[in-house]
């Protein structure tokens, strides 16, 4: 009987010592790599958009709400994005006032937005859990929502229909919420949802050393806009939107927490 309770004690004893050394919160700085599983959508709505990869340095903000067990975390970071294909206005590859009929470009009277490398602010919350292994490896799983900013990419052009006299008022948008014969509305921030696992190996000086692997769903977006305008009468020729796929992406993130 006392050896039994003896043995209750120091256990009892080693679980506090765990405890005492579980830090309440810490930080993680990491690398990540995202990798697009789609496209953005078809054709030139995908080619005018930045690439479909990411490559994230990040922070996160990591709370224990029951420690061990689970917690509360944020995390913020700068994505590098690659050029899109198409870098530089190709009137081939987009749409025409009327089909079947050559145009060219007779003036470009704006444009704006990157067609090189771009750089784009992300951040995530959501919640933990910790499934240790032993005392120096364990297997965090996360969930979180989050959102990535992304500008627009515009064209403003003169196109001339070869053989004849007339002219179109073009405007090509990527990015665009929505949009009328009066306009379009500003881009889209996409918001994503996103599940990672993280491998944690625990290092002397109470930092450790993670690798992870992370799915992201993107909830929105990023829809094409065109419209085309008689210039001798104003009247819109055509007006149209053409919607995006919600992107799906698979990363992996190397660490260290401390």
């Amino acid at each position: 009987m006392i050896v039994v309770l003896v043995q209750s004690l120091s256990a009892q004893n080693d679980i506090v010592k765990v405890k005492k050394i579980e830090k309440k919160a810490w930080i993680d700085l990491q690398l990540m790599q995202h990798i697009g599983l789609n496209q953005w959508g078809d054709g030139y709505l995908h080619d005018g958009l930045p690439q479909a990869a990411i490559t994230e340095i990040k922070t996160s903000f990591n709370l224990y709400m029951a420690r061990p067990y689970f917690g509360t975390f944020v995390d913020m970071g700068l994505g590098f994005m690659p050029a899109p294909k198409m870098r530089s206005l190709t009137l081939d590859k987009l749409p025409m006032p009327h089909s079947g009929t050559k145009y060219y470009v007779r003036e470009i009277t704006s444009e704006s937005g990157n067609t090189g490398t771009t750089t784009h602010f992300m951040m995530t919350f959501g919640l933990f859990g910790k499934i240790p292994a032993n005392e120096k490896f364990s297997v965090m799983p996360y969930f979180g929502v989050g959102f990535l900013t992304m500008p627009q990419r515009k064209y403003s052009i003169i196109l001339k229909e070869h053989g004849t006299n007339m002219q179109y008022h073009a405007v090509y948008v990527w990015n665009c919420k929505s949009g009328n014969e009066n306009g379009y509305d500003g881009a889209t921030q996409p918001a994503y949802l996103t599940a990672r696992l993280h491998f944690k190996y625990k290092l002397p000086q109470k930092s450790s050393l993670f690798v992870g692997l992370e799915y992201t769903w993107f909830l929105s977006t990023l829809d094409f806009y065109g419209r085309f305008t008689n210039i001798f009468n104003a009247n819109v020729q055509r007006n149209f939107t053409v919607k995006g796929e919600k992107m799906n992406m698979l990363g992996i993130s190397v660490g260290l927490s401390f």
